[in-house]
């Protein structure tokens, strides 16, 4: 548009110089070219106003669209921004529940051990106080039966003790009346003019010391008897006692298996 405009006044200037210097015609042809020069002149100013509106609409655009590109870019930074701080934010969250939930698990964990350790301990005691238990009724069991076999010994001592006074009794008995009996057998055999020396008297007396003799081992044979049925209800008692401890301890280990496995 700048180097239009000379041009035309360098022009506008000629034909003015023309124009003025003829006459008639030439004047009117110099009128119309001085008219057509300012057309042409009008016309570049037109163009150079329309090239520099043109020139002035593309600067607003480009700058528009460099303002927009701008914005853009800095509302794609901003979003990318916030999406780095939400992710962000969001990591940390998850970090955070994260580590809440191994606590959760460690705190779980942790109450699992101490319930099942305290589960095993009160099993624990439970087994021992059932097997203290029952060792207690085993033990008083042994303890009775203990007495009771004191008090079967004290009274087998007892009536053994009785045999043998019996038994001696009975033997100093026997002597003393197989003495007698011997004396009164001599003095009838002496009162027959009969000597002990003689066959018949010796028979006689020989008769009456194997006849109490025979008695003695009667009276022995009934004693060992006697002392063998004591002793063995003694053994039987003691037998007993030993097979109620057997029965009883077994039947206690089949209630604690029972009971606990």
């Amino acid at each position: 548009m700048t180097t239009a405009l000379p041009l035309a006044s360098s022009v506008i200037g000629t034909v003015r110089s023309a124009s003025a210097g003829q006459s008639g015609s030439a004047a009117q042809q110099a009128a119309a070219q001085q008219a057509a020069a300012e057309l042409e002149y009008k016309r570049q100013q037109d163009a150079a106003q329309a090239a520099a509106a043109q020139a002035a609409l593309e600067q607003k655009y480009r700058e528009e669209a460099a303002a927009a590109e701008r914005n853009a870019q800095a509302a794609a930074a901003a979003r990318q921004q916030q999406a780095q701080l939400e992710a962000e934010a969001q990591a940390r969250q998850w970090s955070h529940d994260a580590e809440l939930r191994q606590r959760e698990q460690e705190l779980q964990r942790q109450k699992d051990e101490a319930a099942a350790a305290a589960a095993a301990a009160a099993r624990a005691k439970e087994m021992d106080d059932y097997r203290s238990s029952q060792e207690q009724t085993l033990a008083q069991l042994r303890a009775s039966q203990e007495q009771t076999v004191r008090a079967k010994e004290s009274d087998a001592q007892t009536q053994l003790a009785q045999l043998t006074a019996a038994a001696d009794a009975a033997e100093q008995r026997r002597l003393a009346a197989l003495r007698q009996a011997v004396s009164k057998t001599r003095a009838g055999l002496g009162a027959r003019g009969v000597t002990a020396q003689d066959g018949s008297g010796e028979a006689i007396l020989l008769g009456l010391t194997n006849s109490s003799e025979t008695e003695r081992k009667g009276a022995q044979a009934t004693d060992q008897l006697k002392r063998a049925a004591i002793q063995q209800s003694l053994d039987e008692a003691k037998r007993r006692n030993l097979l109620e401890l057997s029965q009883l301890a077994d039947r206690q280990r089949l209630e604690y298996m029972s009971k606990f496995f």
